[in-house]
């Protein structure tokens, strides 16, 4: 098996925080975090199917499967392993900086897949209920809120 790449990196916490509603298989769940650990940045991983079923004690259609999972999720570029080479969704990658991930992300020749979660789970807020009930989340004026030391990029979803 090849020496592992191991990269610190940022990642874009919007979407991690929603990795719960992905409802993945407890295997689908083990090969994603051997993926995430693994990658180099934007995300491509080298690693053959055949390594990730002997690092994890599995048959390969096993592994196969688990990555099937990932494909249907977007979390895998849904074309699959080309040469022992898998692409992460852009949105869920490492990146080497903050700017490194928003130029990567804003770039138009960078291919974002959509993300498909099991809609039952994604929890989208439509509107809020609290309009037109007289609620104030501020009664008393409170203070000017400090200005956030950085902001969190604009990403979009292809789609």
């Amino acid at each position: 098996m090849t020496e592992p790449v191991r990269i610190s990196g940022v990642r874009h916490p919007d979407y991690f925080e929603n990795m719960a509603d992905a409802e993945l298989t407890k295997t689908g769940t083990k090969v994603w975090n051997i993926l995430q650990s693994r990658q180099e940045y934007a995300g491509t991983v080298r690693l053959r199917q055949k390594d990730l079923s002997e690092r994890l004690g599995l048959t390969e259609s096993t592994v196969s499967r688990a990555l099937d999972e990932l494909k249907e999720r977007g979390l895998v570029h849904p074309q699959g392993t080309k040469r022992g080479v898998i692409l992460i969704n852009p949105l869920f990658a490492a990146y080497e900086s903050t700017a490194h991930m928003v130029n990567h992300l804003a770039d138009p020749s960078t291919y974002i897949w959509p993300v498909t979660f099991p809609e039952r789970t994604i929890r989208r807020r439509v509107s809020d209920p609290r309009t037109g009930t007289g609620f104030d989340p501020d009664p008393d004026g409170g203070e000017e809120a400090s200005a956030p030391e950085e902001q969190r990029p604009n990403l979009r979803l292809a789609g």
